[in-house]
């Protein structure tokens, strides 16, 4: 996407330059897929960014454990932001994929994704189980996953967000990264744009080659564990052995590797002549001067250090040059160490060549180190005393800490279990006066104060005890419902399936599937428990219907019969191209005619309602109304939100109309819209809200019910319109309600259709 959109922010790729300390720990690149949307979401998001860096580039260990340490850090950067501000709300998916010595490691938690191609396989990480089983921001800690894998010429990765499984599919990202080279990594992404329709999604895309030392000696090198750790030492070629060859940073886009650093390089420190000096050169002066008559304790260090070697003279400078020799290494000496070019000069100044002879000036043989006499008598009983006592008092000293803090840590979670108990209290009072909110509320609290209790003293019996009270009295006041009818399925997916809408009419039955790009048709029973039909797909990408070739398909919904304009009921579908085409039995397909179709920017949702069509368009932040009119919609649409609301489509994954408009984000809001206005409208906070809503379904009167999709805990949460809570549905045996994709309401029957990525369930409303 382009720089200058907003949502760019939530990419930052950090390329340590050459010569920067951090150079040691390689690149790092970091993707946050904000789920929630607030006026500080930016702040959180740079936030989130820096601590993660910083964690990084500062804490040691492993590469592995220093990135799960650093998406924990930014998972507290974000609890504590959401709960000094309630209203906030966010949550977050996070990426991080640090390149380092031949070595990739990728960190991640909640909803974001990656591809990692070789010339073998390709690798998705994580699996869109783990995927969805958990966020950053909320009370509970996340489930981070990792992945490793040693570099190779011609490797690709790929991270985005988690909107790209929904708007393409894993086959045709998957192919698109397989078949990503450094010559072809332009043309790839914008190819993967076009997968995504034009809609801004976040994903960085890198090509890797082998690294200048050698694929091998990078794999088999250790990963540093800190900043400061020394790199290992490797021949640095000179410039006529580099040339072909590009680094594995240049090939990625960033800066080359770095260098070992100089205690651990074997190099020879050449210094000029010092030329008479100018008055604003003379601090470079002492610097040279300290270098000509080097103290006997310096020379001993540079004789340990140093080794012989020469330097070619610069043909710029033509400065004559100090050697200092060394002892000579048994081993082939490396290539010369040719200085970075953005290392500043020492000055040079215009001076006759009777001034600058052309001669080489050697140190003299530097001394040998001899050791002190070693102590006798009292003195060294003294010094063996002290030696003795010195890691005695230091057990005793840090025995005392452990010691202290182990009885602050008890204090505080007694407390914290005492406040626990005191909410049970809370909790009953609120039963006495049927107020279940506050009930539900006070029992979340209590749980999470014998959370942190837990965290400071462990388990204990009494912790264990008020731990199952709180459970049991959650399941009472959640209403918790176990769907016993979810064990065969109506119709059953392949792995490779990716069903994402579904529409029922009486007996007939439609799928969108993303992954293939169709829309199936089957029909039931009377009964609505065995299959009769399988009619296969009745549209797919790619056909062409009344001259018009079909998009990617983006929504479906159902048209019913509308008097004097359309005879008879029909399914709609739209594609990523705004068309719109009708299908029946009798007529087949047939592309519906909009009036200013051409005006419309990217609508990735459709409604209908007493027979007028609503088309939501994420570009234009608006919902385009469209009335029956002559032979087709003639009319021109009219746009339902008033001037003065500032609507914000990005995100929108479904879009429900009962008279009033209902739009849910990929975040979690659900918001509903009356008029042309917003109402003041949320959903009642219980214990457990914030996993990833993905579709819902409801009844068209006013007193009916909404029906939420939680595919992170695998539920169906049930409101009433004034957002109170009601109850859930759970699968009894744990298992169907996995990977929840959709669900439509039939009304007529009070049937639940549940779509889901391995099955589709019918399910009659509990009562």
């Amino acid at each position: 996407m382009d720089h200058r959109n907003p949502r760019a922010a939530h990419l930052a790729a950090i390329e340590p330059a050459w010569g920067d300390e951090r150079a040691a720990r390689g690149n790092l690149y970091i993707l946050i897929e904000l789920i929630g949307s607030s006026p500080v979401g930016i702040h959180a998001v740079r936030e989130m960014q820096a601590t993660v860096e910083l964690t990084y580039y500062s804490a040691g260990g492993p590469v592995s454990q220093v990135l799960k340490q650093a998406i924990a850090d930014a998972h507290e950067i974000l609890r504590n932001m959401n709960r000094n501000s309630p209203d906030i709300g966010l949550q977050a998916g996070i990426i991080c994929a640090a390149v380092v010595q031949g070595h990739l490691v990728i960190a991640s938690a909640g909803p974001t994704v990656a591809f990692v191609a070789t010339s073998q396989k390709l690798d998705q990480f994580p699996l869109d189980e783990e995927r969805y089983a958990g966020t950053i921001g909320g009370e509970t800690e996340p489930n981070v996953h990792t992945y490793r894998h040693v570099l190779d010429s011609g490797d690709a990765l790929f991270l985005g967000e988690s909107e790209w499984t929904l708007q393409s599919d894993v086959r045709t990202i998957g192919g698109a990264v397989v078949s990503t080279t450094l010559d072809n990594l332009q043309e790839m992404v914008v190819h993967l744009r076009q997968q995504g329709d034009n809609v801004p999604l976040l994903g960085l895309l890198l090509v890797c080659v082998e690294e200048e030392q050698g694929a091998e000696e990078a794999a088999d090198s250790p990963l540093p564990t800190a900043v400061g750790a020394t790199p290992p030492v490797h021949n640095v070629p000179g410039e006529e052995s580099s040339k072909g060859t590009v680094p594995l940073r240049d090939r990625m886009g960033g800066p080359p590797p770095e260098l070992p650093s100089a205690p651990t390089m074997q190099h020879q420190l050449t210094v000029p002549v010092r030329p008479p000096v100018r008055e604003r050169d003379r601090w470079r002066s002492r610097a040279v001067r300290l270098m000509e008559g080097p103290s006997k304790w310096f020379s001993n260090l540079l004789q340990g250090l140093l080794p012989e070697r020469r330097t070619r003279q610069s043909e710029s400078t033509q400065q004559p040059e100090v050697e200092v020799p060394g002892p000579e290494i048994p081993s082939t000496p490396p290539e010369p160490f040719e200085p970075p070019s953005q290392a500043v000069p020492l000055p040079t100044v215009e001076t006759s060549e009777e001034e600058q002879p052309e001669e080489r000036v050697q140190l003299p043989a530097l001394p040998g180190y001899a050791p002190p006499a070693p102590s006798q008598g009292t003195r060294r009983r003294l010094f063996i005393a002290i030696a003795i006592l010195i890691p005695l008092l230091t057990s005793a000293v840090v025995g005392a800490a452990f010691l202290r803090e182990g009885s602050i840590n008890q204090e505080e979670g007694l407390q914290l279990v005492e406040l626990a108990d005191s909410k049970l209290l809370e909790v009953q009072q609120a039963l006495e006066v049927e107020d279940r909110a506050t009930a539900r509320a006070s029992l979340s609290e209590a749980q999470r104060y014998l959370d942190e209790a837990i965290v400071l003293i462990g388990v204990t019996d009494q912790i264990q005890e008020l731990s199952e009270v709180i459970a049991t009295e959650l399941q009472d006041l959640l209403q918790v419902r176990a769907l016993y009818s979810l064990d065969v399925p109506l119709l059953a997916y392949a792995a490779d399936a990716e069903p994402q809408r579904i529409v029922v009419s009486n007996q007939d039955i439609y799928v969108l599937d993303s992954a293939s790009q169709a829309i199936s048709h089957y029909r039931t029973n009377s009964e609505r428990t065995l299959l009769e039909e399988d009619n296969g797909a009745i549209l797919r990408e790619g056909d062409v219907v009344s001259g018009v070739t079909v998009g990617r398909l983006v929504d479906i919904a159902w048209q019913p019969r509308i008097s004097g304009f359309e005879d008879k009921a029909s399914l709609l579908v739209l594609d990523r191209n705004n068309n719109v085409f009708r299908y029946n039995r009798l007529d087949g397909a047939t592309h519906l005619i909009l009036r200013e179709q051409s005006s419309l920017g990217s609508v990735g949702q459709l409604g209908i309602y007493n027979g007028r069509l609503y088309l939501a368009d994420e570009r234009s932040d608006q919902i385009y109304r469209y009335s029956p009119a002559g032979l087709a919609y003639d009319d021109p649409p009219m746009a339902w939100f008033d001037e003065q609301v500032q609507g914000d489509l990005a995100g929108l994954i479904a879009m429900g109309i009962d008279g009033d408009i209902w739009l849910l984000s990929e975040d979690g809001t659900l918001l509903r819209f009356r008029e042309g206005q917003q109402l003041p409208f949320s959903l009642e906070r219980i214990p457990g809200l914030g996993g990833l809503l993905v579709d819902f379904a409801m009844a068209e009167h006013a007193d009916g019910m909404l029906y939420l999709a939680d595919a992170t805990d695998e539920r169906i949460l049930v409101f009433d319109k004034e957002g109170r809570y009601i109850q859930q549905f759970v699968d009894a045996e744990d298992l169907a309600l996995a990977g929840l994709r959709g669900l439509f309401l039939d009304e007529v029957t009070d049937i639940l259709y549940i779509l889901t990525k391995t099955g589709l369930y019918a399910h009659p409303l509990p009562r």
